[in-house]
């Protein structure tokens, strides 16, 4: 314990004996004068404790505000996350469309391939069973060839549209990148918060608001200024310094 704090208590405490021998003697007066001196004491020292409080959060916010790490997320992170998020959200959209269109125009050529297949299998089967007449045969024969015919173009046709939703597909490593750099950029802004939480939380708590109670100055907002409010962190830096903080 320091010398100071020392001889604060021991002035409290003749203070107090004086407080409980006047009270003993029946002398009023004397009494309510050594009250309101360890009252006028406390509120000093209270005083002087909130003024300190205000100082260090104040010069923490000031450290905080200069911190160039909040300038650059204000003027280029976050502007640059909603861009980065907007061109996600395009290749997203530009992706799907191309995947279900190719997929539109696979149904029906997997249908006919589908149909022509199952006709030649049954035919075929009716061929092993003998039951097929010869001229019939020959007109099978035909179509079998037509079938490998049109098995090559349609396969082709496949190939190209699973290429395309593939191709399509790729955005997904890009978009990918862009997103986890966009959760950093949000960590950031998160810690950044937390900080400036830490740094405020013991004004704001307990603080409530009562009603026909005048409202207190702070920082101007542009469309609720008045001449009352501090004009600038100098002004705060002016109002601490004249208070002795």
């Amino acid at each position: 314990m320091s010398s100071r704090s020392e001889i604060k208590i021991d002035a409290r405490l003749e203070q107090a004996k004086s407080l409980v021998k006047a009270l003993e003697n029946g002398d009023g007066g004397l009494a309510e004068g050594l009250i309101n001196e360890l009252a006028e004491m406390s509120q000093n020292e209270m005083f002087q404790e909130v003024g300190k409080i205000t100082r260090r959060l104040h010069d923490s916010m000031n450290q905080f505000g200069l911190d160039a790490r909040i300038s650059e997320l204000a003027d280029k992170d976050i502007p640059d996350a909603k861009e980065r998020l907007n061109y996600v959200i395009t290749m997203t959209d530009q992706a799907a469309h191309a995947t279900l269109t190719a997929v539109e125009e696979l149904l029906p050529v997997a249908e006919g391939l589908n149909d022509r297949s199952n006709k030649l299998l049954e035919q075929w089967g009716r061929f092993q069973q003998r039951e097929m007449p010869y001229e019939e045969f020959r007109n099978v024969s035909k179509e079998i060839a037509g079938f490998f015919e049109y098995s090559a173009s349609t396969s082709e046709i496949i190939s190209k549209k699973l290429t395309e939703i593939l191709m399509a597909q790729g955005y997904q490593d890009i978009t990918g990148q862009i997103i986890r750099r966009v959760i950093q950029l949000v960590q950031d802004v998160e810690t950044n918060m937390v900080e400036l939480i830490r740094l405020s939380g013991g004004m704001n708590e307990g603080d409530q608001k009562k009603q026909n109670e005048p409202e207190l100055a702070g920082p101007v907002v542009p469309t609720l200024a008045t001449g009352d409010s501090v004009q600038s962190q100098d002004d705060v830096d002016d109002l601490l310094s004249s208070l002795g903080f």
